[in-house]
């Protein structure tokens, strides 16, 4: 449910940041008024909002309010520490906050620029499962000067001048996210648009550009890229080129890039991997199958319940429905669960899950880098990864095994 600016000022604590940012945006307070911690007080202050009769000025401060806590959450929460990772005092700042509503405004407040950057991070785990994913075949340090990403913009805006008759306003911002994993995220002006909006309390019809928000992930290590933009293939690749040209300094051909994919058809018999158990797993549960039928005419997806008792989900189709396991069938996305044994005093297990599906999309770039590459061995043991294949190179390939290897997944 949409949070609403009382929401949100009831939840936040009434605290020196909070006090800074009302006052600021002129809210009308008495002289001497006490900014005490307590529900009586944030009730106060809703109710100073509500009858503030500057419109233009509470518009602003909602606005504001809304747009500072989009990283509420534990996704948000995630790419909150890791913007700020490199950032000491605001890595104590957000430490200290109360939750993350507070860890997102606080933000927010004291460090726009940071807010900024775990935002992208943010929508791009967000959606995730729309990413396109590429083997560039170039392993090198991009180029982080203006004067590269300058270039860039200029190509990506003539592209879209081309096409769409727009892009003459720009921005892009590319940062490394963890060592040897970069983000580059660019916005692109789109064509005008007219619309009736509020201006305070009068209707107006008002021109405004909306963002085209494009972002692209390049991992060094293995020269795979993934890209996340509207409007299909043409596009990807426009912007996977003009990434390799401006930013990894050579040219690269559309032609060359190439989309991999997973044979998971050995999940048929499900997720057996000894390892698991000697980094400290007790139980390793094929969660989840989704199967596809010869004709590509009819999709299911099974999961085991809760009341299957964890059981595998192949065990379970194999008793009541053995057909796709047995004929055909493609094995197109999976789940599979691995569980460490319950902590002291308590009784549910922590639960870490690998998503996997057939175009190449993993859910690996979620963990640390240990767990990160642990998740990425099971895979190669099972034979769904090959070696060369992962993104935590543990050790350079030699020169044989780079000739030999596959199209290089990352994710």
């Amino acid at each position: 449910m949409k949070k609403t600016f009382v929401d949100v000022m009831l939840e936040l604590p009434v605290d020196t940041t909070l006090r800074d940012f009302l006052t600021s945006h002129g809210l009308p307070v008495p002289d001497g008024f006490a900014w005490d911690d307590t529900p009586e007080t944030s009730q106060i202050l809703v109710e100073a909002v509500k009858i503030w009769p500057d419109t233009d000025a509470r518009d602003r401060m909602t606005a504001n309010l809304l747009a500072s806590v989009q990283l509420g959450d534990a996704a948000g929460k995630q790419a909150m520490f890791e913007a700020v990772v490199a950032d000491g005092a605001a890595l104590v700042g957000l430490t200290l906050c109360q939750s993350d509503i507070h860890r997102s405004f606080w933000l927010y407040v004291h460090h726009p620029a940071l807010f900024d950057r775990a935002y992208d991070f943010s929508f791009w785990e967000n959606h995730g499962p729309q990413t396109q994913q590429y083997d560039l075949g170039l392993k090198r340090q991009p180029n982080t000067a203006d004067s590269a990403l300058v270039a860039l913009r200029q190509a990506i805006s003539a592209f879209y001048k081309r096409e769409l008759q727009c892009g003459d306003g720009s921005e892009a911002h590319l940062i490394e996210r963890s060592p040897g994993v970069f983000l580059l995220s660019v916005h692109i002006k789109d064509m005008a648009m007219l619309r009736l909006e509020f201006e305070g309390s009068t209707l107006k019809r008002r021109v405004g550009n909306p963002n085209i928000h494009m972002v692209l992930e390049y991992a060094k290590a293995t020269g795979v890229v993934r890209t996340l933009v509207r409007g299909g293939a043409k596009y990807q690749q426009m912007l996977v080129e003009a990434f390799a040209e401006h930013v990894l300094g050579v040219k690269a051909n559309a032609h060359r890039i190439k989309s991999p994919t997973l044979d998971l058809s050995m999940l048929r018999t499900g997720f057996d991997v000894q390892e698991a158990f000697e980094d400290g797993f007790s139980m390793v549960q094929l969660k989840a199958l989704t199967l596809l039928s010869p004709d590509s005419a009819l999709k299911i997806d099974c999961t085991a319940m809760q009341s299957s008792q964890q059981r595998s989900v192949h065990e379970l189709l194999k008793e009541k429905l053995p057909g796709p396991l047995e004929g055909q069938w493609t094995v197109t996305a999976a789940q599979v669960n691995l569980y460490y044994p319950p902590e002291p005093g308590r009784t549910r297990p922590k639960v870490v899950t690998i998503e996997v599906t057939s175009k190449g999309r993993l859910n690996l770039h979620k963990f640390d880098a240990k767990m990160q590459a642990q998740l990425e061995g099971y895979l190669v043991a099972v034979g769904i990864l090959q070696k060369g294949q992962t993104l935590s190179v543990q050790e350079p390939p030699s020169e044989t095994d780079a000739m030999n290897s596959s199209p290089v997944l990352e994710d």
